[in-house]
Formats: C-alpha cells, structure tokens, sequence
C-alpha cells in the first residue's frame, strides 16, 4: 500500500455532523500531512463489494446506521479479517430521549441499537469529550478524544471585535433546542426597565423552511404540507425570547409577522429584537458577527449529558463571551466570573447558570452584565483564551496525524 497511510472517510449525512466530525477534519489531515497520508471521502461507498476497502489502512465513518446494513457489516467483517483498521464516530448519545423531535423516527429505525451493535464491532471509537467516552468504554475500551476544533484559515471564524450602543445577547443554535430554551422563559418579562433599553436579544439562524405531517380524523398520515410560518419552531423561539413581542413596537412587529426570507428591518440594530435568518454552513460563523454574548441555555437531560462544548468553542473563537447552562459538555473547563456571594473572578472565562435555578438565574447574569459593561471585555478575552490553543484544528490534527500513526505502526 505504499508508504503513505491510506484513509477512506465515510460521512453519515450532509449537515453538521459530516462537517465538523468527518470532513474538516479529513480535509485539514490532507492539507498539513498530505506527504503522510492519502484521505479520501466517499459518501456513498458500495457496501457490496468490500474488497473496495483492500487498498485502505484507515475506514472511518460516523455512526453507521447506513440503510444496507448487511452490505455494512459484511464490509465491517471483511475489514477486520483483513487487518483494515476501522474507526466509528460518535459525537451525539444514540438515546434521544423521548422528548427530541428526531426520537419517533430514530426509534422506528432501530437506531440505537444499530450504534451500539458497531461500537462492540469496530476496532476505535473517536468522540468528543470524556464525559461521552466514560459511556462509551461500556461497550469498546479503545475510544480517543477529537474535540470538534476551528479551522483558523477559514475567514468565518475571524474574531469578530464590532460593537454597538447595545449589547447583544444572542442564540445561535438549532431547531432542535426547544425543551432547552424553556430554561430561558420567563427572563425577558422579570428584566427591569433600565436593563430592557440597554440590550438587543439576537435570534441566529431562524427558518420557516420545512413539511408539516398532513393526518385523516383517524390520525392516520395521509401525506405533508409546506409548513406555515406560524408553525414553525423557530417562530416558538422568537416568542419566547420576545416574550411574545412585547417590547417589539407595532410597526416592528408587523414586520416580524410578514415572514420576509432574509429581509432586515430598517436600523435594527437600535431594535430590542434581531432576527438572523439561517445561513449555510461556509457562512454559519458569520452569526456571531451580531452578538456579544452567546446564551446557550441546555435542559438536564440524559442526551444533553453526552454532547459537546461546541458553542464554547466557536464563540471564543468569534471573541465573544458566553453564559451557559452548568451542565454536561459546559462543565468541561469552564470557570464562572461570578463566584458564590457575586465577587467577580476576573479569571473566569463565562458565566454558569445552574438549570434548577434558570428562572432566576439567566436575568440576574444579564442584569449584572449590563451594569458592570466591563465584564463583556472579559468574558469575551478570558473565553477566547480558553479556547484558541486547545481547539485550534492545527493542533487537533497533529494529534490526529501521530494518533493514525501510531495505530497503524506506519
């Protein structure tokens, strides 16, 4: 096979998880190593003719629940008794939990138990944080930790220093996060009036694309329907986080309520509410361009436990600061700037919101924030040096580069 270590990646889907699991990072081990290893992605390998992965050191793929499952495992065995080394991905918990919108279909399909099956199957899992691995190790010992990094070179994650005579406290998540946003109800309507006129709340990412299920009386599905705006979750989140348009004037609000793809609202800026329409993922970075504090509340929930701190990561990068939920992936090296009793700690690099308290909590951070400005400066620097070495791709893919290596004995 030649000096080189050959790489097949096999990528489960064209979203998020194929980006920041798969392609990046396969992308940047070619680019820094590309006189050390071969890397090719091939999305739709043919699971029927395994003799196609002879020529490969390396098969990594994400997840595995392919729909030819027996072409897959077929190829899985051929792999192995062939001393092809094959590596799973894993960066979400294969248990949705019943209240994730995706659990239905992922139950019906048998998923969970398709993840597991190739955990016990294959010869090293990657993941993304260690408190995902201690989950893992139940069913494979050989698990290696690749946190989700930033590629520096790619100009969407350019630090971002722009201000305006607000501060902008903004989501940027996806259209899955709803049980987590209730963490953040009720924090809008308990802000006093000298707070309200002195902070925009920024909604990134919203979108009225999608079906709606069309069912007989007999709740038997009969087919889907272009959703209406009104339906979507993303119109759930921004009366949430508007507290139902209440402080939006009535000229804004009838604005808002028209639906416009991708239209601005006239000096928005001076607005108390933004909406960011979703962008794609070359651009996705670029959200952060118009908030100062990303808020990333997350509900305590079994799945929640197992993801990843990656709001943390593009928004230091972006240089911005952050307030987060006190749980899961956001325990994993944070530090609150407000100790017990409210002393600042100027060593902290976010704010920790515990989720028993959230209704009390999120407002009483951003109160503080706006009365002290000074804290968005050091939010801002202390979470972009905590994050600018450590998930920086450059290094990520060192560590990658040595760990192939070593793996393969080449």
């Amino acid at each position: 096979m030649g000096n080189k270590i050959r790489v097949v990646v096999i990528p489960s889907d064209n979203g998020g998880c194929r980006t920041w699991r798969m392609t990046w990072p396969h992308l940047k081990l070619d680019s820094l190593y590309g006189d050390e290893f071969d890397v090719v992605i091939n999305d739709n390998p043919d699971w029927n003719n395994p003799e196609y992965f002879k020529d490969f050191d390396i098969v990594t793929f994400h997840k595995g629940t392919f729909f030819n499952r027996e072409g897959f495992l077929n190829c899985l065995k051929y792999c192995k008794e062939n001393h092809i080394i094959t590596i799973m991905d894993v960066d979400d918990y294969w248990d949705l939990g019943p209240n994730h919108p995706m659990f239905i279909q992922s139950t019906a399909l048998k998923n969970p138990q398709k993840i597991v099956e190739n955990l016990r199957l294959v010869d090293y899992v990657t993941t993304t944080t260690e408190i995902f691995a201690e989950q893992i190790r139940k069913y494979n010992k050989n698990v290696f930790i690749f946190p989700n990094a930033i590629d520096t070179e790619d100009k969407q994650w350019a630090p971002d220093y722009s201000r305006t005579d607000k501060i902008r406290f903004g989501f940027v998540m996806g259209s899955t996060h709803e049980r987590d946003l209730e963490q953040f109800r009720g924090t809008i309507e308990k802000l006093s009036a000298d707070v309200l006129e002195k902070i925009q709340i920024v909604l990134c990412g919203f979108d009225i694309r999608g079906n709606a299920t069309v069912m007989d009386k007999n709740k038997n599905i009969i087919g889907t329907r272009p959703i209406r705006p009104e339906e979507s979750v993303w119109t759930r989140y921004e009366k949430l986080v508007t507290a139902d348009y209440r402080f939006c004037d009535g000229n804004y609000k009838n604005f808002l309520l028209k639906f416009l793809p991708n239209s601005t609202y006239p000096n928005v800026e001076h607005e108390f509410y933004r909406r960011e329409w979703t962008k794609n993922l070359n651009t996705f970075g670029t959200h952060y361009n118009n908030i100062d504090i990303l808020l990333v509340p997350l509900a305590k929930t079994e799945f929640n436990k197992y993801k990843s701190e990656l709001k943390i990561v593009e928004s230091g990068f972006k240089h911005k600061g952050v307030i987060v939920s006190d749980f899961g992936p956001y325990t994993i090296g944070t530090k609150s700037i407000f100790k017990k009793g409210g002393e600042i700690d100027p060593t902290g690099n976010c704010v920790l919101i515990d989720p028993v308290n959230a209704h009390k909590e999120w407002g009483k951070a951003i109160t503080k924030i706006v009365r002290n400005p000074e804290l968005v400066d050091l939010l801002q620097n202390n979470n972009y040096n905590h994050v600018k070495d450590e998930y920086n791709l450059d290094n990520v893919t060192k560590i990658r580069a040595e760990w192939y290596h070593k793996i393969t004995g080449k």
